[in-house]
């Protein structure tokens, strides 16, 4: 049965939510399916990162909620639009996006942005909603002294000085190595996320979400949407539904925003496969823009896809001919930014952009070098006699 078009289901690769998974993962004791990652991973950074780190997520469990800084922002961003928009955000907004993480109820929420309760009386309150998960985050009993009260108390303060060093760490954690990690990652997620659409294509929306083991229940007849605790939503409340391939999610975390309009936008990192990050070694690595890639390095069928929208063939015939900013792009094709930012995404991660830093901005061109090696690749992988084929989709397209 197809999937119901109505229901508002987007795909999208980004690292919105997958900087944060992995810092969690480097910044827990206990083991997790991704230690041999982690090990090489702590061995990357400075010797000073955990101590900074600790200032604004005292625990790991505050990473995931760090995450929530940036729920204003929709679909799919980029690392450098990840630090720029928490650079300029206001403090109120920083502090209403981080708090509702931590106590899933509007009206505490406000009382602490707008300083009408010390955070002291609020987590002493014992008809505080949902006040059992403050214990998880180190926040009760209250100890004025601990790490995590001072972690709050720095965010309703000094948002600014917190706000700062939040993006500080991460530019930190990504510059020490996890941008080459999310490099190579990138395009088995980009492909993943379009078999995830293909799936759409043929599936029910009950069915999808079975596929994809979302940690939540779709009921049709109903119209409604389930999770494991908490109320359930309407298919009407939605405003969009975000699927994204992860690396990282191994604890199977959502989350659910509330939009300007009173509906919400969900996102579902999903990790399909839980162990892909220890395959990492350094040789995987991109070691330059301009450097040759290999055959072997290249994903024909992530090439073909990306090419094969017509926006994205018309910016990469643009950036053939004449390295260009994404502004520049945006101008040329009378498009927005987000839907530039889109598109060089999906071309970026089949390894088809080339960056150039030049002043305050980076300018982009066509990779000769994967186009070059394209034909080589696509039939070294076509004409393969190993490795799985991506048939199902349309063996079901043609019984239908």
């Amino acid at each position: 049965m197809p999937s119901d078009r109505s229901f508002p289901f987007e795909f999208a690769v980004t690292p919105r939510f997958d900087v944060f998974y992995a810092l969690y993962t480097v910044t827990n004791s206990a083991p997790t399916p991704l230690d041999p990652w982690k090990e090489r991973a702590l061995l990357r950074l400075p010797k000073d990162f955990e101590r900074v780190a600790s200032r604004v997520a005292p625990a790991p469990l505050f990473w995931p909620l760090l995450a929530d800084a940036l729920q204003g922002t929709p679909g799919e961003i980029a690392f450098e639009e990840i630090l720029s928009t928490l650079r300029e955000m206001p403090a109120e907004e920083l502090k209403a996006n981080i708090l509702s993480g931590i106590f899933h109820d509007s009206a505490t929420v406000q009382t602490l942005v707008t300083g009408k309760k010390s955070l002291r009386q609020v987590l002493t309150n014992e008809r505080l909603p949902e006040g059992e998960l403050l214990t998880h985050f180190g926040l009760r009993p209250y100890v004025e002294s601990s790490h995590a009260t001072k972690a709050m108390v720095a965010l309703l303060s000094d948002t600014k000085s917190f706000r700062d060093e939040l993006a500080l760490v991460l530019e930190r954690f990504w510059q020490t190595g996890f941008r080459r990690d999310w490099s190579t990652l990138e395009p088995s997620l980009r492909a993943d996320s379009f078999r995830m659409r293909d799936l759409r294509e043929e599936q029910s929306v009950e069915e999808l979400a079975r596929e994809l083991k979302l940690p939540v229940t779709l009921d049709e007849k109903a119209r409604e949407l389930h999770p494991k605790s908490g109320p359930s939503v309407s298919y009407d409340q939605i405003d969009r539904c975000y699927i994204l391939p992860s690396a990282f999610n191994t604890r199977r975390w959502w989350a659910k925003y509330e939009t300007k309009a009173q509906r919400v936008s969900l996102y579902f990192p999903i990790a399909r496969e839980t162990t892909a990050a220890n395959r990492i070694v350094e040789d995987d690595w991109p070691h330059g823009e301009s450097s040759s890639r290999s055959q072997s390095a290249i994903n024909a069928e992530s090439v073909f896809r990306a090419l094969g929208d017509t926006t994205r063939y018309a910016i990469a015939s643009i950036l053939a001919r004449t390295p260009t900013t994404s502004a520049e792009l945006a101008r040329s094709l009378k498009v927005s930014k987000p839907t530039i930012t889109h598109h060089v995404q999906a071309l970026r991660a089949a390894g088809l952009i080339a960056e150039t830093p030049a002043g305050g901005s980076t300018r982009l061109s066509l990779s000769r070098e994967t186009v070059g090696a394209l034909s080589g690749a696509a039939v070294e992988q076509l004409f393969s006699s190993t490795g799985d084929l991506p048939l199902l989709t349309t063996r079901k397209r043609r019984s239908r």
